[in-house]
């Protein structure tokens, strides 16, 4: 498989910026499980993509993030540990899906590799909790016919955030 990685690489990463949810969800596996066959080759291009202008591509990144952990000991581990803490550094992007991405990421390494985050829960929690509150600015109506209906846009981002402060009280 190594003599082809480039290539896959390069092939999946022109995919990142998909507007289909779907394909980005594939994509980000791929570039997940790829990431295995050459930790400290591929790890830095991924965190150096966290940097891409573009939500979905930062999305897709962190999605992919959350496929290279495993409950398993793996020689990637040492590695993850190291730049777990660049990934949580999206907690602060402007975006909210990539907002909800990073606490599903945190979540999956909470749940099946604490050890990967917990040297991170000092700095993390603040931002996590931060992230439970209502947000007005986030409430839009919808007009379905004759009746209107309130739409809060930052729903899965609070659902996911309060998921992960559950996930993390195991942790520590």
């Amino acid at each position: 498989l190594r003599p082809f990685v480039p290539r896959i690489w390069d092939l999946l990463f022109r995919h990142c910026d998909c507007n289909e949810e779907g394909t980005c969800n594939v994509v980000a596996e791929c570039l997940g499980k790829l990431t295995l066959t050459d930790p400290e080759g591929l790890l830095p291009r991924l965190r150096a993509a966290l940097n891409c202008p573009s939500a979905l591509m930062r999305s897709t990144i962190v999605t992919a993030a959350k496929f290279r952990i495993s409950d398993q000991v793996q020689t990637i581990d040492p590695l993850l540990k190291q730049c777990m803490g660049d990934f949580l550094q999206t907690l602060q992007d402007d975006v909210l899906n990539v907002r909800r991405v990073v606490f599903i990421a945190f979540n999956s390494a909470a749940h099946n590799k604490p050890s990967l985050v917990r040297d991170l829960l000092d700095s993390g929690l603040p931002q996590l909790y931060n992230e439970t509150k209502v947000r007005k600015e986030l409430f839009r109506e919808v007009e379905m016919g004759s009746y209107k209906h309130t739409v809060d846009d930052g729903q899965d981002r609070g659902k996911a955030a309060f998921e992960c402060m559950y996930t993390s009280g195991f942790v520590s």
